[in-house]
């Protein structure tokens, strides 16, 4: 059950500028992460734009095990991207990762001018990788994907970088469903990607995202299923701002 924030991260022009002009005042995401339908923590994803740097946003989705699942597997797992303000390309990629006792940080850097990606590790030698603009990470995928026209029967292609490799991910809208969460009910349209890059699971199951039918996008359910089961995140608070990016565990 490794890298459960990766996992669940995979996931119009007037309508994203509704979004964005919403990410600018920044936005506060809380899930309650659920396995084979026991409570095992919660995950808080946020955006705002860089303090003194109104040309980039900040993206981070920390997830961790609340204390009766860490009994079972302790995981306190955090993500964030720096991306471009336009169109949500990454410019640096950070994780870093507390699993059974043991920690483990990743840092990618992309060089827009000479488009050049750059992967750093404590005691590793660097690794570069060739990438297009725009190239998007896991994480940065789900905001882009929030300004675009998800509409029933589209379909949706990108480029991703993670792990020093780079993706070619394709994301389809085959439905709308309306849906319960603790959050509330929702009118949404799903979106299935054909292929993790890099994270959990990687290739293992399938990966569900049901994000709100309307010009916001929110991503209220995320589901991974498995061999051993499923994993789902469904959304149980929204606010306004981006201030702490720790989630709130029960008990």
């Amino acid at each position: 059950m490794k890298k459960w924030i990766l996992a669940l991260l995979l996931v119009a022009s007037s309508a994203g500028a509704q979004v964005n002009n919403l990410f600018n005042a920044g936005e506060t995401l809380d899930f309650d992460l659920t396995w084979l339908a026991i409570s095992g923590g919660a995950m808080r994803m946020t955006i705002g734009l860089v303090p003194n740097d109104p040309m980039h946003y900040r993206i981070t989705s920390v997830a961790k095990t609340n204390p009766s699942f860490s009994l079972i597997l302790k995981v306190r797992d955090q993500v964030t991207s720096i991306v471009n303000r336009d169109d949500f390309s990454t410019i640096r990629y950070q994780k870093h990762l507390v699993e059974h006792g043991k920690s483990k940080d990743d840092t990618t850097t992309v060089d827009e001018a000479r488009r050049i990606a750059t992967r750093q590790r404590p005691n590793h030698t660097p690794q570069t990788n060739v990438v297009p603009k725009p190239v998007f990470d896991p994480l940065s995928l789900v905001y882009h994907l929030r300004a675009l026209d998800l509409r029933a029967g589209s379909v949706q292609r990108f480029t991703v970088i993670s792990d020093a490799k780079v993706y070619k991910l394709q994301a389809d809208v085959p439905r709308t469903e309306t849906i319960g969460t603790p959050a509330g009910t929702f009118h949404t349209v799903v979106v299935e990607p054909k292929m993790l890059s890099g994270g959990l699971f990687r290739g293992e199951g399938t990966l569900t995202i049901w994000y709100t039918n309307d010009a916001r996008h929110m991503p209220v359910r995320i589901r991974s299923e498995l061999k051993v089961g499923s994993i789902t995140a469904n959304l149980r608070a929204i606010r306004a701002g981006a201030a702490n990016t720790e989630p709130v565990t029960g008990r």
